[in-house]
């Protein structure tokens, strides 16, 4: 094989070869893959200029998405009932015992409260048994009752409570790496409040997780296999009535409460920005017994929360900071359905790379630099061109890194000094010109040396001269 020829087809291989990684292994590298999605988001947005979250990898089996967002409504103030001091004695004993907490939930339930969530505390050393059974009937009558509990991590393992596991999802339907959430394996009090047949449960503080300072919560936790939910993002889900094969957790990016329902962000340890500051409406806890339908329901569930002022300074620091969580999450943006940015079939895609490899090879067999550069940046053009009317007139999103990867490479290898990309010929050896017959050549016999010397040759004259002096002596 000649050298340009040669050289021929290592650029093709090299042009081919960048073509082809770009179509089926972008997909596959998750920085390449955030880039890629960067420009079709610009892209998508130029079309169309509406707010929108955009998911997906860009393959063919998982395309790009776009939900457009709806328009966003400011929640009223959360709501909370306050379990305070209590110095006109409503409550038996203060805290609040069982059969007070079973009242507690039996008057709201009576006014017509349907989704409750309590980050009330509840836990006794020595509790009335009957009382504890009352409570558990009481808080069986709501749709949903999600109990607050605190979770730690020790060396002493235990299974995941059965409230934890009836609002909870399996470790291996989330995506992306779950390794970075906080991993606890154990409720951080002992003889916490589980609640009965139907509790639902969420975790408040995360004992072993200390506070970053930086405006975070944590929204998830893992506990074994399964990843477990904070109190006010398992109230949202039990208030939305959201069925928890909808939920997707996207760990360093988001979560999902279905369509149509709020994308709240997280990041890699699954927490959310939460406001320093954010109003709320305080009812007292008596007031629900002192009072007639004093608290009539609303559209967003009541949550009970601890305001006492004997607190530990970590809960009293959660409880503060309820308000602000509550309002992180229903605030959260919603979406439309999701818009598929379907690609062209694998075939139509691949031919399109052939014909750009060939296109980018072609480019660097030309003879001037010039020439190659020029023709490499016009191939890169109509690549985006491509692109560009495909996502337009067809809705086809052709997957741009891969379109422009062959004039990249072309471009590349134009810019190689021309003894590398474009070697010269070798020189040829002009042959003589065809005049006449070409004259024989004669080679000389090889000589053959005689074994005896020949005899030397007799004259004339001595012949007869010899004869006759015989003759004479005779």
């Amino acid at each position: 094989m000649s050298a340009p020829s040669s050289r021929t087809f290592i650029n093709a291989a090299v042009i081919l070869g960048a073509g082809l990684f770009a179509l089926g292994g972008i997909s596959r590298v998750a920085s390449l893959r955030d880039a890629e999605r960067g420009v079709v988001k610009w892209l998508s947005l130029l079309l169309d200029p509406a707010e929108s979250a955009f998911g997906g990898q860009g393959s063919q089996a998982k395309p790009w998405l776009r939900w457009k967002a709806k328009p966003s409504v400011a929640p009223e103030p959360p709501r909370f009932l306050a379990v305070d001091a209590d110095p006109e004695g409503y409550f038996s004993t203060s805290p609040p015992a069982p059969v007070d907490c079973a009242v507690l939930f039996a008057r709201l339930r009576d006014a017509g409260h349907r989704v409750i969530g309590s980050g009330y505390l509840m836990a006794w050393d020595e509790p009335d048994s009957l009382a504890v059974l009352a409570l558990h009937k009481q808080l069986d009558r709501f749709d949903a009752a999600v109990l607050g509990l605190p979770l730690a991590r020790g060396a002493a393992a235990e299974p995941v409570p059965a409230s934890f596991l009836r609002l909870s999802m399996p470790a291996a339907r989330a995506d992306g790496d779950v390794s970075a959430l906080p991993q606890v394996n154990r409720v951080a009090v002992p003889n916490a409040e589980l609640g009965g047949e139907q509790t639902l449960a969420g975790f408040t503080l995360l004992e072993n997780e200390a506070d970053a300072g930086d405006g975070r919560r944590h929204l998830l936790a893992r506990w074994h296999d399964r990843i477990v939910f904070s109190l006010p993002l398992a109230t949202e889900i039990a208030s939305l009535g959201i069925d928890l094969e909808e939920i997707r957790v996207t760990c360093g990016e988001e979560i999902r409460l279905g369509p149509g329902r709020p994308v709240i962000p997280i990041d890699e340890f699954g927490r959310t920005p939460v406001p320093s500051a954010a109003a709320s409406v305080d009812i007292p806890a008596t007031a629900i017994i002192s009072e007639e339908d004093s608290i009539p329901p609303a559209a967003d569930p009541l949550i009970l929360r601890d305001v006492r002022p004997e607190l530990p300074e970590a809960e009293k620091a959660w409880s503060d900071q309820l308000a602000g969580m509550v309002q992180a999450l229903r605030s959260a943006p919603r979406y439309q359905p999701a818009m598929v940015l379907r690609r062209p079939e694998p075939l139509k895609e691949l031919a399109l790379i052939l014909l750009l490899a060939f296109f980018g090879t072609w480019a660097t067999r030309l003879r001037r630099m010039r020439w190659r550069l020029i023709t490499a940046v016009l191939l890169a053009g109509f690549g985006a061109e491509l692109v560009w009317l495909f996502a337009y007139r067809l809705n086809l999103w052709l997957p741009p890194f891969a379109v422009l990867a062959p004039s990249l490479a072309a471009l590349a290898l134009a810019i190689l000094p021309a003894g590398i990309a474009d070697p010269a010929p070798e020189p040829e050896i002009p042959a003589a010109p065809l005049e006449g017959p070409l004259p024989e050549q004669t080679f000389p016999e090889p000589e053959i040396a005689a074994a005896l010397p020949p005899a030397p040759a007799k004259s004339a004259r001595e012949a007869p001269a010899s004869k006759t002096g015989k003759k004479r002596g005779r």
